[in-house]
Order: structure tokens, then sequence, then C-alpha cells
């Protein structure tokens, strides 16, 4: 198995980066950075990031991706740039392509704003309702 490494060195007037690149026969590489940030990127172009406060971004060949945060927070991203991002307190928020998106609260209320930023605020019912 052969290993090519490669350290990188970015000086600039006050911080000096120094980043590990490992470069492997199949095409695929680990990258360490100087903040303890750990990729993994295989020749298909998906990756695993993991940095040092605990996130994790999974990106696929396709352009999709899951990043999950250390405090539960959890972004699902699609190739055509929509998402939806997951909160741990119950908020989901969807994001669509057009700009237009969605946030349900756990509260049962809505926070809707359509694809012209036109905002619609739908309150919680009452419970019983």
């Amino acid at each position: 198995m052969l290993r090519l490494t490669a350290i990188i060195l970015i000086v600039t007037s006050t911080l000096v980066r120094a980043d590990t690149i490992i470069k492997n026969a199949d095409g695929s590489s680990v990258t360490t950075k100087s903040d303890g940030t750990k990729i993994i990127k295989n020749k298909d172009g998906s990756s695993v990031e993991n940095d040092p406060n605990g996130n994790v971004i999974i990106t696929n060949a396709n352009g999709s991706s899951v990043q999950t945060h250390k405090d539960g927070t959890k972004i699902i991203t699609n190739p055509d740039g929509s998402s939806v991002t997951d909160l741990p307190g119950g908020t989901e928020m969807v994001k669509n392509v057009d700009g237009s998106s969605e946030q349900d609260n756990p509260d049962g209320s809505k926070i809707i704003i359509d694809a012209n930023g036109h905002k619609t605020v739908v309150p919680a019912k009452p419970k019983g309702q």
C-alpha cells in the first residue's frame, strides 16, 4: 500500500497553520487540520468530517449531506440545495430551492415564508381543539 504524506504550512502575519494530508493509492485521502478537524475523502467524492467540537458532516457523492451537531441539531441537505433542519427542542425547518420555507414549532405554531418572501404565522391551537 502506497501512502503519500504532505504537510502544508500556511503562514499569515500572526498565525501558522499546519495541515497533514495523507493520500492513499486508492484515491482517498485523510486530512488532519491544525484545529483537530479530520476529513476523510473517498475516491467517489464522498467525505466524513469530524471537528473537535463533536460535529460531524457526512457528504455523499451526489452532493447531499447530513450534519449532526453536538447539541443534537441535525441538518439534511439534498443535492438540489433544499434542506431540513431538526433542532433538539423539536422545531423542524424546511427550506426549499425556490426560497420558501416552513418552520414547525413544538407548540404547534408555524412560520411559513413563500418564495416571494411573504411571511405567514400560524399560531398554535389551544389545547383540546
